[in-house]
């Protein structure tokens, strides 16, 4: 994938995510900018959500650890769990918000 072609995927994913984190999880605050999405709980803990180009990846960072996504089969994955971008955000969210947050 080119790098521009990379960069417009990712933005339409970070926009579909916090879409559904809206609709799903009203309580946590959302901002994207320059393709970075910030998710601030209740709790004030934060969830963000970026795109690295250079390897072609999106990166997940909070307090629980990092986890890196990379594009297969038209679905963002984590590279040594398998878990998609969305489970995993959606996993993270519930057990943050202590209820289900289902974003698929």
């Amino acid at each position: 994938m080119n790098a521009q072609s990379f960069a417009v995927t990712v933005e339409n994913t970070l926009n579909d995510l916090q879409n559904r984190i809206e609709v799903s999880a009203p309580e946590v605050e959302s901002d994207l900018v320059d393709s970075v999405l910030t998710l601030l709980l209740p709790d004030d803990s934060q969830i963000i959500i970026n795109r690295q180009e250079a390897v072609q990846q999106v990166w997940l960072a909070c307090s629980d650890g990092p986890a890196r996504f990379a594009r297969q089969d038209g679905i963002w994955r984590n590279s040594q769990t398998g878990e998609s971008l969305e489970d995993a955000v959606s996993r993270l969210l519930s057990l943050r918000l202590d209820h289900p947050v289902a974003l698929d």
